[in-house]
């Protein structure tokens, strides 16, 4: 067996490792809001939500922390390694200094607010905060278990900053504290969790004394801005549609739009695993010079597909999955999920591409991604008004992003058109030699 089928063997594996550590972590949080909203009823419940809503978007922004983490140590030479583990220590220390300080400085403008009169929620922000102090550790340190692709370990921390937050919230209830602090402390526990175990698995690379190389330590923090930035644009095309429908719409059209959204879009877990599971990969293959594209090209093809799996699911299955995860009172969404699949596949695609170019320290998609976002929302303002309207600017942007990407690697070996038609022709060969084998 060839050493490119026993690797693209363990990234099969690796990814479905990857990916159902992701659907763990999402059950556990949403059995997490079904019982904080059973708990709480809908006006205390209508705080924590709002309140986890911030913690998801700060954490998108700081996985630019784990992706850039993951990429500095997977592409780092043997000689470099202990270079690598210097800009993770740092990183690591550094990183969840300035979480503590910023942390520090909102709960003392919060205190400040609250004693000059103006009533704040104050036990409830101090433990968000706690929540988005724990995250950074948590991303960091995933970030070197996932450049030196250490899976499982990544698996298990991030699955548990989400699959404990319930458990712990219903040991919290026998604590003499409001329930409202219990469901927010129970997250930032489950965090705290997810953070020590991922440092804990990591201490073997912090142990290292040097201080990094200077070059590694500035490619290393030259790239978080641009990582920032297109993460934070593939948040927006992922989410503010849900937004749109909502000002937009409002009303029964708006809850319908909402939970198709919910449905179709949990085919982002595909990409988010396919991502994960390349990034070291391609970082390792770009430091020693290599093509990447054909990575670029499997990952690509394997949203494709996923993605045409789901949309004639969907065709056959539509009304019944919606009624089963939703209720029958949602059964007209049903009609919205072939399309929404079709879009999200674009979507995903777009987070490939983000993930490929960060491995690579090229960024001029990831920045190409930022003005996408602002197109997207632009169109929005203007094709609001109904379901399918919102669904063809998600798709029409992607799309857009994909000939854009084109555009820009046409002439490369990073143009999908052109990997992709490579690797068709590289599996074609090597079926044609498998049945020349067999006759």
């Amino acid at each position: 067996m060839s050493e490119a089928v026993t690797h693209q063997r363990g990234d099969v594996g690796n990814s479905m490792v990857v990916g159902a550590s992701i659907a763990a972590w999402s059950i556990g949080v949403f059995v997490y809001y079904l019982v904080a909203g059973r708990l709480l009823g809908p006006d205390a419940y209508g705080l924590v939500a709002a309140l986890q809503s911030v913690i998801v978007v700060l954490s998108l922004p700081l996985v630019a922390l784990q992706w850039s983490t993951a990429r500095t140590i997977a592409a780092a030479k043997p000689a470099e390694r202990a270079s690598a583990m210097a800009t993770y220590r740092r990183a690591l220390w550094r990183s969840s200094l300035v979480g503590v300080l910023l942390a520090v400085l909102a709960a003392a403008t919060t205190l400040l607010i609250d004693a000059s009169g103006t009533a704040l929620p104050v036990g409830p922000l101090l433990l968000t905060y706690a929540s988005a102090v724990g995250l950074v550790p948590l991303l960091v340190a995933c970030g070197a278990l996932q450049g030196e692709n250490r899976y499982t370990g990544l698996a298990w921390s991030y699955a548990s900053s989400g699959v404990l937050r319930a458990p712990l919230l219903l040991l919290l209830l026998v604590v003499p504290i409001s329930t409202t602090d219990a469901s927010l402390l129970a997250v930032a526990g489950a965090i705290a969790v997810g953070a020590v175990w991922a440092v804990w698995l990591t201490r073997g690379d912090l142990r290292v004394t040097s201080d990094p190389a200077p070059d590694m330590w500035r490619g290393f923090t030259r790239s978080l801005p641009a990582v920032m930035t297109g993460l934070i644009g593939i948040a927006a095309l992922t989410n503010v549609d849900v937004v749109a429908a909502k000002l937009g719409m409002g009303g029964e059209q708006a809850g319908l739009f909402g939970a198709a959204s919910v449905v179709a879009k949990s085919l982002l877990v595909v990409p988010q695993a396919l991502a994960l599971v390349l990034l070291p990969r391609v970082a390792e293959r770009n430091a020693r010079d290599a093509q990447t594209g054909s990575f670029l090209a499997i990952g690509i093809i394997a949203m494709l597909v996923a993605g045409a799996i789901a949309m004639l699911v969907a065709e056959v299955l539509a009304e019944p999955i919606m009624t089963i995860a939703f209720g029958s009172q949602y059964a007209d969404a049903a009609s919205l999920l072939v399309p929404f699949f079709g879009a999200t596949t674009l979507l995903g695609a777009l987070l490939l591409l983000v993930n490929h170019h960060v491995a690579r320290s090229d960024h001029r998609f990831v920045w190409a991604v930022a003005g996408l976002a602002v197109l997207e929302i632009v169109l929005l303002v203007f094709f609001s008004g109904s379901s399918m309207a919102i669904i063809a600017v998600d798709a029409i942007v992607a799309a857009i992003g994909l000939v854009v990407h084109e555009a820009i690697y046409f002439n490369t070996d990073q143009s999908m058109i052109r990997g992709g038609a490579a690797e068709v022709r590289r599996l074609a060969r090597r079926l044609h030699g498998t049945t020349r084998e067999q006759g």
